[in-house]
C-alpha cells in the first residue's frame, strides 16, 4: 500500500500548503480521501493522472476537503475524457450536496450532461465496504455541529491505513487506528485548545490510547508549524510518499 499526502494543510492554506487529499494505492485500487480545492495541481505536481482515480471517500463536507470535486469532474469531461464510473464514498449529504456544488461551479458537467456515471455509495460509522478488495471501515468523529463527521480506516493485502479527517479528540481515534501502520492524524494547532479540531498537546496526552505504529500530523495550521521544533511527530508534507 503506498500513501501519498497530496494537501496537508488546514482551511487556510497554512505556509502555502494544498488542502486536504490523500491517494491510496493498492493492488488495483487508486483511492482519494478527500478531495481539496487545488486537487489537480496537487496530482499533477505528483504526477499522478486524475483519471486513476477509482474511488473518492468524503470524510465530511467543508469546502477544503471537497471543494475539488467538481475540478475533477471538469477534467474528467473535457480533458481526460473518463468513460468509467466514480466511485464517491460518504455520509448520506454527498449526493446532494456534492450535486449542488458542482452546479454551482460547472452546471456543464452536472448529472444529465456527464460522460460518465459518478456512482454515490452512503457508509455510515461502524459499517464497511469493499471496493476492488480494499475494506474501508468508517467510524463517526467529533467536528462541528450534528453533521455527519466520518475518519476512514482501509485495509488491503495485510496493510493497514487510518485517517482522521477533521475531529478533535475522541473514542473512535484509538479504535480506528488499533494496529494501523499508519494514522494520518489532523493536528491544527500546537496548543490551542478549541472544540473542533486537535492540537498536539492534546493529542500526546492520549498518545498511549492510539494502537497505530506510526502516527504522520497532516491538516496542519500556522500555530502547529510555528512550534513544529517542538513536536515530536513527523509533519506530513504535500507530495510525501508512504510505503506501508
Amino acid at each position: 500500500m503506498r500513501v501519498i499526502t497530496l494537501g496537508t494543510g488546514d482551511a487556510f492554506g497554512a505556509a502555502g500548503r494544498f488542502q486536504s487529499a490523500v491517494v491510496v494505492r493498492s493492488g488495483n485500487v487508486t483511492a482519494l480521501v478527500d478531495c481539496g480545492p487545488c486537487i489537480l495541481q496537487a496530482l499533477h505536481r505528483s504526477r499522478i493522472r486524475p483519471e486513476d482515480i477509482d474511488v473518492i471517500l468524503v470524510t465530511h463536507l467543508h469546502g477544503d476537503h471537497v471543494g475539488g470535486v467538481p475540478m475533477l469532474l471538469l477534467d474528467y469531461q473535457y480533458r481526460s475524457h473518463r468513460r468509467r464510473p466514480l466511485v464517491v464514498v460518504g455520509s448520506g449529504l454527498c449526493p446532494s450536496r456534492l450535486e449542488t456544488l458542482t452546479n454551482a461551479m460547472f452546471a456543464e458537467v452536472t448529472r444529465g450532461r456527464r460522460r460518465f456515471p459518478v456512482v454515490y455509495r452512503t457508509i455510515r460509522p461502524g459499517r464497511t465496504i469493499a471496493i476492488g478488495g480494499m475494506r474501508i471501515c468508517a467510524y463517526a468523529m467529533k467536528h462541528i455541529d450534528r453533521e455527519p463527521y466520518l475518519g476512514y480506516r482501509l485495509e488491503h493485502h495485510g496493510k493497514v491505513l487510518a485517517v482522521s479527517g477533521d475531529t478533535t479528540w475522541c473514542d473512535s481515534i484509538p479504535a480506528m487506528s488499533r494496529g494501523a501502520n499508519l494514522l494520518l492524524c489532523e493536528c491544527t494547532d500546537f496548543d490551542l485548545r478549541t472544540p473542533v479540531h486537535l492540537s498536539y498537546t492534546r493529542l500526546r496526552e492520549h498518545q498511549a490510547e492510539i494502537g497505530a505504529k506510526r502516527i504522520v500530523l497532516t491538516h496542519v495550521g500556522a500555530d502547529l508549524l510555528k512550534n513544529r521544533a517542538r513536536v515530536r511527530f513527523p509533519i506530513a508534507r504535500d507530495g510525501e510518499r508512504f510505503d506501508l
